[in-house]
């Protein structure tokens, strides 16, 4: 059973703490934000967690939290991208995992122009496909490994501040380089203890 709580960030499978996918994406890209300060990060989180929630309620039919003008913006542009691309939401916000090597929770899942599609919603002002290739990769390993089948296509939904929302597909890793770098990472961890 995967629990996870909220305050300090912990993936439990059965009351034993496993990593997140964000550990190991930090693994693989350990100076993505060596630049940025922290407040900045946290801004950033804050601004694409209110744009997250809004689309959460918009698919549920729910009252929208307050949003600034940016935020307005990215889910005006949410709702082009989802006529355009004629995007039906399956499932949102899902807790995932890969027994217990580790845990996340991927954004979406819909049906993209007739695709099942697993997806991530992004609100940078850049987009980095090789590190969304890996986080959507790891969650469609864990996907795969509970309900045995795969996604047609993996995508990004970047909502950038004040510029055109973009539907990206986004390259699969392999399941080989998935449980290299999965190998890897525990290695550095047994090393640290």
């Amino acid at each position: 059973m995967i629990e996870f709580i909220e305050e300090e960030h912990l993936y439990l499978c059965d009351g034993i703490i496993i990593p997140s996918v964000s550990e190991i994406l930090h693994f693989i890209f350990p100076d993505k934000y060596k630049n940025v300060d922290e407040q900045t990060l946290q801004k950033k989180a804050v601004y694409g967690s209110k744009v997250h929630e809004a689309i959460e309620c918009l698919e549920q039919s729910k009252t929208l939290p307050e949003l600034d003008e940016n935020q307005k913006f990215s889910i005006r542009q949410w709702q082009y991208l989802k006529e355009k691309y004629n995007i039906s939401v399956i499932i949102q916000e899902q807790m995932i995992h890969y027994g217990d090597n580790y845990a996340g929770r991927f954004d979406m899942v819909a049906n993209i122009d007739g695709y099942l599609s697993l997806c991530d919603i992004k609100t940078t002002a850049t987009l980095d496909k090789e590190y969304l290739s890996w986080q959507l990769s790891f969650y469609e390993l864990a996907n795969e490994s509970i309900y045995h089948s795969r996604f047609e296509k993996l995508y990004a939904i970047w909502l950038p501040k004040r510029n055109c929302g973009q539907l990206i597909e986004i390259e699969r890793k392999s399941r080989n380089e998935l449980l290299d770098v999965l190998r890897k990472f525990k290695e550095s961890r047994k090393e640290v203890e």
